[in-house]
């Protein structure tokens, strides 16, 4: 199952293959060879790791790697886009100082807060080296979350520009909503781990179902945390009312959202949740915790938000949500739409990301 960040890449590498850029992939779950990525054939390579040898023998193994592609190929690109400040970033960053390739860097970092980008930078053996390697040698940062800017600042990284491209999504014919089932039908989606904030999600569902809510909520996903979630539901006493789906693989995520009546997302942090963007876009209101990204447009009228990891704020906001009419939950569906018509078009979203890119790219300046 793939997460938030690698579908992001998997949308934007066919949108600028379509639109005439000369695009590969690299990564150290990418197998070598040629792949169909947005209806196009993309060229992939495989970043090898030496996992026996732990943490530091999977970076060793990762840049030497890497260093085995840039020798043969350093001259045939311009600008490495790496998805998150990990081993990518750091891997480009270091054969850059060391003058082996001259690629300009984009780096999107991926997470806000937590155990994001920043936890793990700092929890690098010679952090303050690798940060002062990134801060003289990343050309842009893309933030996709505002509150990113304040994990950077706080890291040291402030040499860069910066920029604000949020993520983007395919936009398909729009999802005719006339009902609201008298049982609210919940659905998310994701990996079940504790950043999504399930085990919070849980006890306040539950607390709304002893106040007289009817809803249904579908869970659709897999992860560390299944377990001690079903064991979570029946402790609660509401198995009836929890179901655990399974993976549901990426051309179903639609239809699952298609029979829902809003989307909930309670995580602890975020990035920006490509999956409340996939359920925006199927006309669904979002209940999410305000973590600097999508958030920001839902409480533009196109759902709930409450504050993370504060398990009273999310039962305030679940008590709004089910209070409300249906009339409201449909309204702020249709707004849902609308924004992410207006601003999260994967198409536009890919413009800006190229136009940005060829800035970076014409910058004078030591490589």
């Amino acid at each position: 199952m793939l997460g938030g960040a690698e579908n992001q890449v998997a949308r934007l590498v066919g949108a600028w293959r379509a639109l005439g850029a000369d695009v590969e992939v690299a990564g150290h779950r990418i197998p070598d060879g040629v792949q169909v990525i947005g209806g196009h054939r993309v060229r992939t390579h495989h970043l090898r790791t030496w996992p026996r040898f732990g943490r530091i023998g999977r970076g060793l193994g990762y840049a030497f790697s890497l260093l085995g592609l840039l020798v043969v190929r350093r001259a045939d690109f311009d600008v490495a886009y790496c998805r998150g400040l990990g081993d990518g970033v750091l891997g480009v960053a270091l054969w850059r100082f060391f003058g082996i390739c001259r690629w300009k860097i984009v780096a999107v970092p991926i997470n806000a807060r937590g155990t994001g980008d920043a936890y793990f930078l700092r929890s690098l053996p010679l952090a303050r080296v690798w940060l002062r390697l990134l801060d003289r040698k990343v050309d842009c940062f893309n933030l996709i979350n505002a509150e990113t800017a304040a994990d950077l600042d706080a890291l040291g990284l402030r040499r860069a520009r910066r920029t604000a491209i949020p993520n983007g999504i395919p936009i398909l014919p729009p999802i005719v909503r006339r009902e609201v089932a008298e049982v609210r039908r919940l659905v998310w989606t994701g990996r079940f781990e504790p950043q999504k904030g399930l085990d919070l999600l849980l006890p306040a569902l539950a607390a709304r179902r002893r106040a007289g809510a009817r809803f249904r909520l579908t869970l659709w996903g897999d992860g560390a945390m299944r377990e001690s979630l079903r064991r979570q539901v029946d402790a609660l006493g509401i198995g009836e009312d929890v179901v655990f789906a399974g993976v549901c693989p990426a051309e179903g995520v639609r239809d699952a959202l298609r029979d829902a009546d809003a989307f909930v997302l309670p995580s602890r942090y975020e990035g920006m949740s490509n999956s409340a963007l996939e359920a925006m876009e199927a006309g669904l209101p979002v209940l999410c915790t305000r973590c600097g990204g999508i958030d920001k447009e839902i409480e533009n009228g196109a759902g709930w938000t409450c504050a993370p990891d504060d398990g009273g704020s999310l039962d305030s906001a679940l008590e709004e949500m089910f209070s409300s009419p249906a009339s409201d939950w449909l309204a702020r569906g249709r707004r849902a739409r609308e924004l992410v018509e207006a601003h999260y078009a994967i198409d536009g979203v890919a413009v800006r990301n190229l136009a940005m890119i060829a800035s970076v790219v014409n910058e004078t300046g030591s490589a």
